[in-house]
């Protein structure tokens, strides 16, 4: 057994890679070394029908319900200029980027390789940066940048079926469920604080900026709606001009 997973290993390590172009034009090749080091089950991780819905359960961990389209911005630490376009997931649960290969099979390069990439689906375009949030290295979206980064970190929560019938009540559900649940961080100076969806915590934390303070105040003038995602996104763009 030991000697058939050793030769599984050395199959992929072999026949998968990370390819992008750097500024220098010169193309990388990132062989991943520890697939079975990162992976619990190669055939769970590494077959691209994983990506369906589970049976019987609600959610799912991932950014997308099959695969988008990646492209790289920063990898090892270099600007990456004409990067290779990738079906790929992001399992937002786990904290990895999944990359379809060929004959079915997908792969993921290393956390700490990546520092930024765009992915898209459909028309909606969405880029991540690799970013160390109070000691926990993650890839978060990253929503508007300049003198203040607005970022989302989505945690995933899993709960199991916790159906419960005692004839005259019943409580729980009869399903798996994946629920994500977004946190937002407000950085300056390279300090993230977060903060929650509402105009006052996002005024509050630009009240000792006067000349953010009035661009927020001018973003905001007449808007009576929720103080959503979008808003919260325009708000910082705002007083980054």
């Amino acid at each position: 057994m030991k000697t058939l997973t050793l030769l599984m290993m050395a199959v992929f390590t072999g026949a998968l890679s990370l390819f992008a172009q750097d500024s220098t034009g010169l193309t990388q090749t990132r062989h991943i070394a520890n697939i079975l080091d990162n992976f619990n089950g190669l055939n769970s991780y590494f077959i691209a029908a994983s990506i369906r819905p589970l049976e019987n359960t609600v959610g799912s961990p991932y950014l997308y319900a099959d695969w988008g389209h990646l492209w790289i911005d920063s990898m090892e630490n270099k600007t990456v200029k004409h990067s290779v376009v990738y079906d790929a997931n992001l399992d937002m649960e786990k904290n990895m980027l999944i990359i379809k290969a060929g004959d079915g099979k997908a792969y993921t390069p290393e956390t700490q390789d990546i520092q930024a990439f765009h992915l898209k689906k459909n028309d909606e375009v969405s880029y991540f940066v690799n970013m160390d949030l109070n000691n926990d290295r993650k890839f978060v979206q990253q929503l508007a940048t300049g003198k203040y980064t607005l970022v989302k970190d989505t945690k995933v929560v899993f709960s199991r079926a916790n159906f419960v019938d005692k004839g005259m009540t019943q409580s729980g559900h009869n399903y798996d469920e994946f629920k994500k649940e977004p946190r937002y961080y407000l950085i300056k100076d390279g300090v993230p604080v977060k903060v929650a969806l509402k105009k006052k915590t996002f005024l509050a934390a630009v009240e000792n900026d006067p000349a953010a303070l009035q661009a927020a105040k001018k973003f905001l003038e007449g808007y009576r709606g929720p103080f959503d995602e979008m808003i919260a996104t325009g708000f910082v763009k705002a007083v980054n001009k």
